[in-house]
């Protein structure tokens, strides 16, 4: 069960990594790119199992 947990949040972290290069990359959402930080770090962290 842990190995998939583990994938699942590999999965979100690279989504959200994706979804913050994105939102840097559209004008329009420039000004919010900082929202998608909290969400990369949580997710990397899950991932390394540190939490």
């Amino acid at each position: 069960m842990e190995k998939k947990s583990s994938a699942l949040n590999w999965i979100l972290f690279f989504v959200s990594v994706v979804v913050c290069v994105a939102m840097y990359l559209s004008p329009m959402f420039a000004n919010y790119i900082t929202a998608t930080f909290p969400f990369i770090c949580y997710y990397f962290v899950k991932a390394l199992d540190l939490i």
